[in-house]
């Protein structure tokens, strides 16, 4: 029962209930509004809109069971009938992108005018690569991933549900160009072309991710579970996003709501045998004439993990619960959503403190004892070493109404991110409380004869930040950032044209950023006093930083003969200085440094170049990306000499030039003539430089070393009744190369080793065979096959050093904190749902077909 239940820790925020009075009190505003807004378009409409037709194998003629059609700009979906037909209803007017996915054939898309009744078929050739033709949202014109301008990387479902991950970030980490940094396995940050933090938008459904983005110890607060496929932007999209968003955007959905008359969904259970993860989901989801609702319900687990060369690593268990809800309505004038959305993590932070023979010891004496028991590594409360509670609450009201031959969406939410760090007793606690408000409105309009689109519009946040009283004795407060307000807003216009084999891309942003940070004082005892009280210490000056600046693209790709292409963009940046980068002082616990902040940092610009070559044939798939990024006012952590507190101390500076450049790419072979044989490989490759810098400052920190992914898988053949199919067995590798080109002044980068590691996994899916739907599906996979003992260059642990509580400097990488060993991990999925229309079978049970 200790999963579901929080420890109570308001003594340390006594302004923490008045808070979530407050947030619950939107909740309902936001609610009515939803309400107000519904009734007053739900008006009598006649001839709602609905989109109907066959599948079948385009060398065989036969239907084809559990094809998934969906409209991704909508959110909605159904699976072809027996007969391999499909029905989709109470949509709006508009023209709209339908995809059409089915595992062992290509997908397709195609543009559908929903004006008037409309039915249409489709073929589907037999391949293993699922990527051919699929479509992309997160552009904000709506495409194909083959047809953008920009290189773009897709995790669908299938990789996902194949995959094993403790977090959201770990499911699309292993994507060319994309990397994490991590602080244990339950602590992870994305990297796209080697830039992270601030410089990486992370969208869920389009929400913002604004949960401390700027720290690096804890990781980003979406569930694993609700997380159905994503899109990763891979090159500045500050076009669409704003500052935020300037090494790309990474664009998490959840599953796309059924077809109306339909209830669906899944339990899904998973354990891994190295760090104990236990992980539980439930999902369900309905549509009744319109009316769609969701519910996804999941929590995890995991007690300490073990690397070869340590054991268990004391420090790194965790847990986590999440509940998302959500209520909309689908009709002819378009759609409104409702999500709500409450995570709960409690994650223990790692600080290497050992004795003098290198084993792991408390931070202070638990219960008379100096060292970890195993029933210590084994336990799943994560609340013994210094640890942090960290909370997520979201309401985001998504709409989408048409006007004339276009549309208008308004989106407005409300999220509020709680952090505590909770510790001993023997250093800082602190307490922050960020609210954020996102927007966006836009208008989008797309005319198939001319090939024009346009998306225009404003979008933007409002946040204010607020520091919690100083905790109770003996904790001694620790405040990191000041009280502020941020207030963001960009405006933007993107015209996209479509010739019969060439795209092109181009527009312009404007944005504009405001902090107003307060003014603290604290006395001896570390309470918050009115600034100028005698005997206390001034911890921020008041400031108010204004930032502006444009963004710009344009971009073209062309298909090429015999199913080449080719893509060129050239774009402008733009990024505001973040709060933690203008006013920290104090202690990041998790980085185990003393960061201070700098208020005269000028906003970055940033110019980039990106060129892809790709091919998408019968039998193999490659693209080829490579960019060069050049970045004015580069802002980065400068580790000085000084020491406070027994803590290095790291003052944000601003360079005047920071250059990054790369290749990534990936090669799939899927032979037509060998469908049970599919070689997916992938490589990144990142240097970067700090013009006129000295050898041991003139590479940007934390570039991820070199590295190369590949796997095998093999399939079997589906039996006539079967009752096992989609079975496939997968080998791979995953090799490192070691990383020389760092910022080593002051040891605040060291070398990284050479590193390779293998893994294996296995899937089925058990099918009833005369109804042919899936009764359950069976995922096992094992990483790290070998068991080697390795730290990656982006595992920031390898850097947490200390000797009886006194902090140590790492200077080489044995000293520090490895990655997880081996680990085996079983997932189980048991689908259901039941189905009732007037064109398709009524059915019980499964809520897929194979």
């Amino acid at each position: 029962m200790h999963f579901f239940i929080i420890k109570i820790y308001l003594l340390h925020f006594p302004d923490f209930m008045k808070i979530k009075q407050r947030f619950i009190k939107h909740f309902y505003i936001i609610l009515l509004l939803l309400l107000f807004f519904t009734s007053a378009l739900a008006v009598p409409i006649t001839g709602n809109r609905k989109i109907t037709g066959k599948i079948t194998d385009k060398a065989t003629g036969l239907p084809i069971t559990g094809v998934t059609v969906s409209i991704p700009d909508l959110k909605i979906g159904t699976s072809t009938n027996t007969n391999g037909i499909y029905l989709l209803k109470q949509l709006p007017r508009g023209e709209y992108l339908i995809q059409v996915t089915a595992m062992g054939y290509a997908s397709v898309s195609k543009l559908i005018d929903l004006s008037n009744t409309y039915s249409v078929d489709f073929k589907l050739s037999a391949s293993n690569y699922e990527l051919s033709d699929v479509v992309v949202t997160a552009l904000g014109n709506t495409t194909t991933k083959q047809r953008a301008t920009i290189p773009i990387a897709v995790v669908t479902h299938n990789m996902i549900l194949q995959g094993v991950s403790n977090t959201a970030i770990d499911e699309i980490a292993s994507q060319p160009g994309v990397n994490e940094t991590t602080e244990g396995a339950g602590t992870t940050k994305p990297q796209i072309n080697g830039l992270g933090f601030d410089r990486v938008l992370t969208l869920m459904d389009g929400v913002p991710q604004e949960d401390f983005q700027w720290g690096d110890d804890h990781g980003i607060l979406i569930d694993p579970y609700a997380v159905y496929d994503a899109e990763v932007i891979r090159g500045p999209a500050s076009l669409q996003y704003g500052a935020s968003a300037e090494a790309g955007v990474i664009s998490f959905k959840s599953e796309p709501l059924p077809e109306n008359g339909t209830v669906i969904g899944n339990l899904l259970t998973e354990y891994h045998t190295n760090n104990g993860y236990l992980g539980t989901s439930l999902h369900i989801a309905g549509n009744h004439n319109g009316f769609v609702w969701g519910l996804t319900a999941s929590g995890e687990e995991a007690h300490s993990y073990s690397d070869p060369k340590d054991g268990y690593v004391w420090g790194t268990a965790w847990n986590q619960t999440n509940a998302r809800l959500t209520l909309g309505i689908n009709k002819s004038w378009g759609y409104s959503r409702l999500t709500l959305s409450a995570l709960h993590r409690r994650i223990e932070v790692p600080n290497g403190n050992r004795d003098s023979t290198g084993r792991f010891i408390f931070d202070t004496p638990q219960n008379g004892q100096i060292y970890p028991t195993r029933s210590d590594f084994m336990s799943y409360a994560a609340n013994i070493a210094g640890d942090k509670i960290l909370e997520e609450y979201q309401a985001w009201w998504q709409n989408s109404v048409n006007v004339g031959k276009g549309r208008i969406g308004l989106d407005v939410g409300f999220t509020q991110s709680v952090h505590h760090d909770i510790d001993t007793g023997s250093v800082g606690s602190g307490n922050l409380l960020v609210n954020d408000i996102p927007y966006s409105f836009k208008y989008q309009i797309a005319d198939d004869s001319s090939g024009l689109k346009l998306t225009t519009g404003i979008n933007g946040i409002y946040e204010f930040q607020h520091n919690g009283a100083a905790p109770p004795a003996p904790y001694v407060a620790d405040y990191q950032i000041p009280n502020y307000t941020n207030f963001e807003i960009g405006g933007y216009a993107i015209l996209e044209k479509n010739f019969k084999n060439l795209t092109l891309s181009g527009g312009l942003r404007f944005d504009r950023t405001a902090f107003v940070g307060d003014a603290m004082s604290l006395n001896n005892a570390g309470n918050i006093v009115p600034p100028g009280t005698p005997g206390s210490m001034v911890q921020f000056t008041g400031f108010n930083n204004t930032y502006t600046g444009p963004s710009g693209s344009i971009g073209a790709s062309y298909q090429l003969p015999d199913n080449n292409y080719v893509k060129l963009n050239i774009s402008k940046s733009y990024r505001a200085p973040a709060i933690n980068e203008l006013t920290s002082n104090g202690l990041n616990i998790g980085s185990n440094a003393i960061q201070q902040g700098n208020i005269n940092l000028k906003a970055e610009q940033g110019h980039q170049v990106d060129f892809a070559y790709g091919y998408n044939g019968t039998d193999v798939s490659l693209e080829a990306d490579g960019f060069y990024n050049h970045i004015s006012n580069f802002i980065f952590a400068d580790r000085t000499d000084s020491i406070s507190r027994g803590y290095p101390v790291y003052q944000y500076v601003s360079s005047n030039t920071a250059i990054i450049t790369g290749v990534s790419g990936f090669l799939n072979i899927h032979p037509s003539d060998a469908k049970w044989l599919e070689v997916d490989n992938g490589f990144t490759y990142i240097y970067s430089n700090l013009p006129n810098s000295s050898d041991s400052t003139n590479h940007i920190p934390w570039i991820p070393a070199p590295h190369l992914t590949s796997e095998v898988k093999f399939r079997l053949d589906d039996g006539h009744n079967s009752l096992l199919r989609g079975t496939y067995f997968k080998f791979g590798l995953q090799h490192d190369w070691a990383q020389h080109n760092i910022y080593s002044a002051l040891y605040t980068e060291i070398p990284s080793a050479a590193y390779t590691l293998f893994n294996a996994g296995a899937g089925t899916n058990f099918v009833n065979p005369k109804t042919g739907l899936v009764v359950c599906s069976l995922y096992v996979n094992c990483t790290n096959l070998t068991n080697v003992a390795y730290a990656d260059h982006l595992n920031l642990a390898k850097y947490f050093l200390a000797y009886n509580g006194q902090q140590v400097t790492v200077t080489r990488q044995s000293q520090g904190i490895y990655n997880m060993g081996r680990n085996i991990s079983f997932k189980l999925i048991i689908p259901f749902g039941i189905a009732r229309n007037k064109n398709n079978t009524t059915y019980e049970g499964g809520d897929m077909h194979y």
